[in-house]
C-alpha cells in the first residue's frame, strides 16, 4: 500500500467509525456521555424503519473498506477477506449496543458486508491496472472530502 493509500484508508476508517457510531454529528461526538444508554437491537433483517436510503448508505459506506481490506489481508482467501469485513461490521454493531449509541441492526450487518463484497470485487477488477487502482483511490478520496464538506457545512 502506498503512502496516499494509507492516508486515504486511515481517514476513511475515522470517517466510517464516526459515521456509524455518531451519525456524523459533531455535537454528539463531543458529548458522548449524553448518548448513554439508548440501546436498540433489531434481529429481523430488513424490517426496521430505516428504509431504502439507509440500506443504500450502508452498502456504499463499506465499499471502500472492502477495497482497502485487500491490502490488509493479501494472504487470506476470498472468504477470509469477506469474513474480516463481516467481523468489523459485527464489532461496530456490538459496540453501538454496549455503548448505547445508535441502533444495532442485523440489516446493517448484512448490508455492510455486501458493500465490502462490492469493494473486493472492484479491487479484483482493477488489480491488473495500476492506473485503474489509482483512479479508484482518488475517487474514494474525492468522496471522503465531499462528504466531509457536506457534514461540516451543516
Amino acid at each position: 500500500m502506498n503512502k496516499l493509500s494509507k492516508i486515504i484508508f486511515t481517514y476513511y476508517l475515522f470517517f466510517l467509525f464516526w459515521g456509524i457510531l455518531f451519525k456524523f454529528n459533531i455535537q454528539d461526538t463531543l458529548n458522548i456521555a449524553q448518548n448513554f444508554p439508548t440501546r436498540s437491537l433489531n434481529l429481523s433483517p430488513f424490517s426496521a424503519s430505516g428504509g431504502r436510503l439507509e440500506v443504500i448508505f450502508n452498502v456504499l459506506i463499506f465499499i471502500p473498506f472492502g477495497f482497502f481490506s485487500i491490502y490488509l489481508s493479501k494472504n487470506k482467501s476470498f472468504l477470509g477477506k469477506l469474513w474480516m469485513i463481516f467481523v468489523v461490521s459485527f464489532f461496530v454493531e456490538i459496540l453501538q449496543y454496549f455503548l448505547g449509541i445508535g441502533a444495532s441492526d442485523v440489516t446493517d450487518l448484512i448490508t455492510n458486508t455486501f458493500g465490502g463484497l462490492i469493494g473486493i470485487i472492484i479491487y479484483q477488477i482493477t488489480q491488473k491496472s495500476r492506473n485503474a487502482q489509482n483512479f479508484v483511490h482518488l475517487l474514494f478520496a474525492f468522496f471522503l472530502a465531499f462528504f466531509t464538506f457536506l457534514i461540516l457545512s451543516h
